[in-house]
């Protein structure tokens, strides 16, 4: 099959790996240990704070009354940012999250980036279970004119007959939840279009795909499994968009 995959003006403006662990045994503030050695590739650490309050029986009546409770209050994650905050590996109990919004450089440099950023967290994660997997691959157009989605777009919702709207088009979105079959992967698809009301259409093109095979941690598993992702993502897109829209990509 012909290789598509290399664009010269990819439309991607954020690109996300997940990945979730059984976190038996492993606390939240055990990745501190690591805090140096991650600071070295995100100099910035944020700590998010997550705020419960339990008001037990007591009833709230109109006006002015005293009220009490208790609070619980922990660091909900880790955030770790590049200075410029265009890169964030984000660390929360059972899940680490890599997030890149820099202009798209290709998938081999995202996959080099995203394994070495969690690479940093090996000792700890090593032989621990991985529950679930995913990437995240959020794709921008910009159209001039758009009276006719079908020139860009292959899966689309027909409104009337003719495929004709009644009145100028503002914004619309749809949701396409897929099972790949013979595998645990699934595929989260969301589409939008929106006027920005300055003679263009932003068309958001938002690619989610999961996989819920149990694998146990290590690197090579784990750039294994990225590949198997990518395809079923790259499938996904490709089928999507038409010639025209991947003539705008190159």
């Amino acid at each position: 099959m012909k290789n598509r995959t290399n664009l010269n003006n990819p439309p991607v403006v954020v690109a996300l790996f997940q990945l979730k662990f059984n976190s038996t045994g492993i606390k939240l503030n055990d990745f501190l240990k690591y805090d140096t050695i991650l600071k070295n590739n995100f100099p910035i650490r944020k700590d998010n704070i997550q705020v419960g309050i339990d008001l037990g029986g007591t009833s709230i009546s109109l006006g002015v009354s005293k009220i009490t409770g208790t609070s619980n209050v922990k660091i909900g994650s880790y955030l770790y940012c590049t200075v410029d905050q265009k890169v964030k590996l984000e660390i929360s109990e059972g899940t680490i999250t890599y997030i890149d919004e820099r202009p798209y450089q290709g998938w081999d440099k995202f996959k080099e980036s995203t394994l070495k950023s969690i690479s940093s967290l090996t000792d700890i994660l090593s032989n621990t279970e991985v529950v679930r997997t995913s990437i995240r691959f959020i794709n921008r157009f910009s159209f001039k004119n758009f009276d006719n989605p079908q020139e860009y777009f292959k899966t689309l919702i027909s409104s009337s007959e003719g495929n004709q709207l009644p009145y100028p088009l503002r914004q619309y979105g749809f949701r396409l939840l897929m099972d790949i079959p013979d595998t645990d992967i699934y595929s989260n698809v969301n589409q939008n279009v929106e006027n920005d009301r300055a003679n263009s259409f932003i068309y958001t093109f938002d690619i989610d795909v999961l996989d819920r095979q149990h694998l146990i941690f290590d690197k090579e598993t784990i750039a294994g499994n990225m590949e198997t992702l990518r395809g079923v993502k790259n499938e996904i897109f490709f089928g999507n968009i038409t010639q025209k829209t991947l003539d705008l990509c190159n």
